[in-house]
């Protein structure tokens, strides 16, 4: 099955089950406002409306929450195949950027002499800026491989000491995940791999999350006890999944 299949297959699956509740929903409120129109002062009359409205309001948080989790579920494939579809990119981050620039040649250089790997131009398929032209800062260059991704990624901790940083393409979604696990766990228990976030906490354990969903259960599990410096978490969520100008 194609991924745009996979996206169809859900939403249909939405519809199909949203289309008879959303009668029920409607006959139900029609015919709890009949009776409420002729209630009379009666308590007995009074009290059966109530009690029929009771059940009704049962029902439609029933509702809610059967379509909250299978929105959730649709959220989560689409967020699944953007996420596959940047597992060969990677961001380039602290590259001064210049007028006129080959953007291909410049990271060919940062991964040959910097990194000591041996690419060619044929190694990228697409190397480009990521957003709006701005003279405060050097804008981040997105990099996407034609197969050598994975080693790129094991080579960059030879870029310490450099201004120059890699980090994966994440999506708007888990880059704001990305963000929150470190804040609360610290920059250096929080990790990414083919966009999956990994976490390591307190006791030692290793965690796997790719939503927020996945990620409040273990905030509430593993309580922050102290201060840790959110500096990374800014520059992430500067340079991330949420930028302007980003070509798919």
């Amino acid at each position: 099955m194609s991924q745009i299949d996979e996206v169809l297959s859900t939403q249909k699956s939405l519809e199909r089950r949203f289309s008879p509740l959303e009668e029920m929903f409607a006959e139900g409120m029609e015919a709890v406002q009949a009776q409420i129109d002729a209630a009379g002062p009666g308590k007995d009359t009074i009290a059966t409306v109530a009690e029929e409205f009771r059940t009704f309001r049962v029902i439609m948080y029933k509702l809610l929450g059967l379509l909250r989790r299978d929105i959730t579920e649709c959220s989560w494939q689409i967020d699944e195949i953007r996420t596959r579809s940047r597992r060969k990119a990677l961001i380039f981050q602290g590259i001064p950027e210049k007028e006129g620039e080959n953007c291909k040649s410049i990271a060919i250089d940062v991964t040959n002499t910097k990194m000591g790997l041996n690419l060619t131009t044929s190694s990228i398929k697409v190397c480009h800026r990521l957003g709006q032209s701005n003279t405060d800062h050097h804008r981040p260059l997105l990099v996407r491989f034609a197969s050598v991704k994975s080693s790129v990624w094991r080579a960059k901790t030879r870029l310490r000491g450099t201004e120059i940083a890699i980090k994966e393409f994440l999506t708007k979604e888990r880059q704001a995940v990305f963000v929150k696990a470190r804040q609360h766990f610290g920059m250096r228990s929080c990790w990414t791999q083919d966009g999956v976030i990994y976490i390591k906490v307190s006791d030692g354990s290793k965690c796997r999350v790719t939503s927020m969903g996945e990620l409040k259960p273990l905030l509430t599990k593993y309580p922050r006890l102290h201060s840790k410096s959110s500096t990374g978490a800014k520059q992430d969520a500067d340079g991330g999944g949420n930028l302007k100008g980003a070509r798919r």
